[in-house]
């Protein structure tokens, strides 16, 4: 072989290389919390909806620009669709309106396994999944029978060539006892343990677990949080995120071996849209995550494909409460000190603009580590 022969194949061979070790996809998805049903929020609905039914839409209307622009929306449903008549704490029953527009605004994926997830018995539990699957959403936590979970469970999505294992657990449900042969998914770690190994046999690009957990209105998570999150770090979770506390609690990155990447846990995202007003509960998060997968040329040919998280952060929002046309009515409002245009219809009192202005300081300290995202980019 000549030498320019010889260089030109190794350029080839250089170039060959170069065009299997390269992007294949980005997912960018996005996770909210508690998405309550107090009855505050039942009657501003109806307010909202002016004589027709009910209409939850109009909460959104300052992020729903940002949710609509995630690849996956996840959210956990903290109240039954049992149908009426319609209650509130402390247990729930919520027009499927409020589900409709969670839809609508771009959520896809719906955790249902929590501590309200009997709160209307069997009836609630299989006319809620009734309800989900009619609007063609994805979900996970709660069965109807152990065939339904043999089957759904854990969840695969698969989006942009990114295949997604979402898996759901809760502590408990407030004493309350599933009928058979309906199932709520518990926090046991044997279970979680064998929920995984299925969840690998299928062969997903990342693993996501979104936990119920922790002690309510505690903005620091308790040691059961943090064992729990270790011991499925180790087990190989690539994500945890939780819910229940009704306030935000810290983020950290879980240690794992030196040949696997560090694991992320959101311990609290806080409250999505709730008629919460004490401090720390009167506001939540969504939690930001970008994936990327990419091809790597093997060593023996062929090509492998490794999906890691290239960027996260937060976008915080006060959820606001005001009195329209004597009634309250609610908006979901993101850091007005930034986004002045999200808050300009509103003439806030000096006493709300405290508490809102208190709910960001309280939570950027809480979330030092992580970086805010503004959703109007």
């Amino acid at each position: 072989m000549s030498l320019k022969a010889f260089i030109l194949a190794i350029i080839l061979c250089a170039a060959a290389s170069f065009a299997q070790d390269s992007i294949v996809s980005t997912l960018k998805i996005i996770f909210a919390g508690d998405l309550m049903g107090h009855m505050t929020q039942v009657s501003a609905a109806k307010r909202e909806a002016k004589g027709e039914g009910y209409n939850y839409r109009p909460v959104y209307k300052h992020l729903e620009s940002y949710f609509s622009r995630a690849d996956l929306a996840v959210i956990n449903l903290e109240h039954p669709l049992a149908g009426e008549p319609y209650t509130g704490f402390p247990q729930f029953s919520s027009p499927d309106e409020s589900v409709f527009a969670i839809k609508d605004v771009g959520f896809d994926v719906i955790a249902t396994a929590n501590n309200h997830s009997l709160d209307k018995g069997k009836l609630g539990l299989e006319r809620t999944l009734s309800v989900l699957d009619s609007m063609g959403l994805e979900h996970f936590g709660i069965y109807r029978h152990p065939a339904e979970r043999d089957n759904r469970y854990p969840l695969f999505v698969e989006k942009k060539r990114i295949k997604i294992a979402f898996l759901n657990y809760t502590y408990g449900t407030n004493s309350l006892v599933e009928e058979e042969p309906n199932i709520v998914n518990r926090i046991d770690t044997g279970l979680i343990s064998e929920d995984l190994k299925k969840a690998k046999l299928a062969f997903p690009d990342f693993i996501i677990v979104f936990m119920h957990w922790g002690s309510e209105y505690e903005n620091v998570q308790n040691q059961w949080q943090k064992d729990l999150a270790q011991f499925m770090a180790t087990n190989g979770v690539d994500l945890i995120i939780g819910s229940h506390p009704h306030v935000v609690q810290p983020f950290e990155k879980l240690y794992v071996s030196s040949t696997r990447d560090s694991v992320p846990v959101m311990y609290s995202l806080g409250n999505f849209f709730s008629n919460q007003r004490n401090r720390y509960t009167d506001g939540g998060i969504v939690f930001e995550v970008n994936l990327q997968k990419s091809s790597k040329a093997g060593r023996r040919g062929g090509v492998n494909y490794i999906t890691e998280i290239v960027s996260y952060g937060y976008v915080p929002f006060w959820v606001y409460r005001f009195n329209k046309n004597e009634g309250n009515v609610f908006r979901l409002l993101p850091e007005c000190k930034k986004y002045k245009d999200a808050c300009k219809e509103y003439k806030i009192n000096a006493g709300d603009k405290a508490a809102m202005e208190l709910f960001f300081e309280d939570t950027r300290k809480l979330l030092h580590n992580l970086p805010i995202i503004s959703p109007y980019q």
